[in-house]
């Protein structure tokens, strides 16, 4: 009997790749203008191309390991998938904001303002440059919830898609 492929192989393959995808995609997004741009379509894109190389990860490995795969192999190989892509993008993010656009972080918290600004008219403009500043000076707190909500995503993909294609 041979011996099975290992997951974590596919992990970094195609987390690389959605890591990959996803910068092209942020620098196509940056050179069309669009780097404030969160509109729904763009975050369920950034969603979909780590959630679509997850699931081809896993069927691969299935298809590898002779048509075996366990729930718990889909679950890890989903998590690692996000999990690579994501660090790969906030290296990549980190770069971004520092060297291509680096008032990417006072651009957001102004952004946000006018958001609060708009949608509370009668907010004390106080508290409105309250929380610019504090965005300003707390914005890489935010890398850490951004890996855990990769994590999560990833194994929510990971269940659904090892649900629907298990075999031991």
């Amino acid at each position: 009997m041979g011996t099975s492929p290992k997951l974590g192989a596919y992990n970094y393959r195609y987390g690389a790749m959605a890591g990959g995808i996803g910068i092209a995609f942020s620098l196509m997004l940056f050179l069309m203008g669009m780097t404030y741009d969160q509109s729904s379509i763009i975050q369920t894109i950034n969603v979909l191309i780590p959630a679509s190389m997850a699931v081809i990860a896993i069927t691969t490995f299935k298809k590898d390991n002779a048509g075996l795969l366990s729930l718990k192999q889909a679950i890890k190989a989903g998590v690692g998938v996000f999990l690579v892509a994501g660090i790969i993008g906030l290296a990549y993010f980190t770069v971004f904001i520092n060297f291509v656009e680096t008032d990417f972080i006072s651009n957001t918290a102004a952004l946000q303002a006018d958001a609060l600004r708009e949608a509370q008219p009668t907010m004390d403009e106080d508290i409105i440059e309250m929380q610019q500043t504090n965005t300003e000076k707390y914005f890489y707190i935010s890398y850490p919830f951004i890996l855990i909500m990769n994590v999560l995503i990833g194994l929510v993909v990971g269940l659904i898609t090892g649900l629907f294609t298990k075999k031991s």
